[in-house]
Formats: C-alpha cells, sequence, structure tokens
C-alpha cells in the first residue's frame, strides 16, 4: 500500500506495479517461454521475441502477449479482472486452453468476471485507463465508494462513509 514501482525484467520486459500489487517472476526466463504472475495493477512495456512468448498469469486467466504494452487490473477483493491493451497484440487464455483464445485490439479492455468465468470487451481510452502509470489521476463514470478504494491503495489510508448515499455519487 502507498507505493509504485518500476521493474526491469532480465529480458528488458519493463513492468510497472501500482499500489498494492505484486509480481512473482523468475530470475532467469527459460528459453521457451516468459511467464510472471501478478496480483493488483501493473503495465507492462513487453520486450517483443517472437520464440518466446510473454505470459501474465492474473486473476484465473493467461494473457499472451506479442510484444506490446497493457495493463491489467486484478485486485484480491475486486470481482473482475481488467486487461487493457494501449499498443501491439494480446490474447487471452481461460487457464492456458489455446481453443479458446480472446484478441483484444488497442484502446479495448477485457473485462472478466470471477465468480462466473464471462468476458465482456469494451471500447476505452487506454492512455486514461493506465494514467496511473505517468501518476496521473483520472476518474471516469465511478462511485466515491471506487475512488475511495483506489485513493486509500495510493495513500495507505482507511475510510468509511457516514452516508451510503454520498457512496453512490457518480463523478
Amino acid at each position: 500500500r502507498g507505493g509504485e514501482f518500476h521493474i526491469v525484467l532480465q529480458d528488458s520486459t519493463e513492468v510497472w506495479l501500482n499500489a498494492e500489487s505484486s509480481l512473482e517472476y523468475p530470475e532467469n526466463f527459460g528459453s521457451e517461454s516468459r511467464k510472471v504472475s501478478v496480483s493488483g495493477e501493473a503495465y507492462f512495456k513487453v520486450h517483443k521475441e517472437a520464440n518466446r512468448p510473454f505470459m501474465v498469469n492474473v486473476g484465473g486467466q493467461v494473457v499472451r502477449v506479442y510484444g506490446t504494452e497493457f495493463g491489467v487490473n486484478s485486485y484480491a477483493d475486486d470481482d473482475y479482472v481488467y486487461t487493457t491493451l494501449v499498443s501491439g497484440k494480446v490474447g487471452i487464455l481461460p487457464d492456458e486452453k489455446p481453443s479458446s483464445v480472446l484478441y483484444l485490439n488497442p484502446d479495448h479492455q477485457a473485462v472478466y468476471s470471477k465468480s462466473d468465468a464471462t468476458t465482456v470487451v469494451n471500447s476505452v481510452d487506454a492512455k486514461t485507463v493506465t494514467s496511473w502509470k505517468d501518476g496521473l489521476f483520472v476518474f471516469e463514470d465511478q462511485s466515491l465508494a471506487q475512488i475511495m478504494v483506489q485513493l486509500s491503495r495510493w495513500y495507505d489510508f482507511k475510510y468509511r462513509f457516514a452516508d451510503n448515499e454520498v457512496a453512490a455519487i457518480k463523478f
């Protein structure tokens, strides 16, 4: 809580971690693939290597990366996993099952429901969704309750609403 981190992996891939997030990765990647695991929110700028795919395990699904920039958001207490493509190409696989790959185009976001394992794709402004990486706070069509969850992660504080109607106000 309360911190952001920038990591450069052994293959020159860059990863930015938002507050209350973690990244698991090997010291050295194998010769056939590059696999990492994320919880929380991360932004990836993946070094392209055609013969070694980059895979991100996040929230019950796997994102296969084809040399690109994208963000994932999957905090343990959230009901959804968000994968937002900034540039390049990614394929989303449920638990590494290659028979059912969902490909994203830039400025699209896959929203995966953890409860019923369904995915919806929405058009988004990817730069807005991933603006936290550049130190910007951008909130669009979010309730005050959703905003406070993010702010409490970033600044490590606790809060409560005395009036639940206030928590539901959209910004």
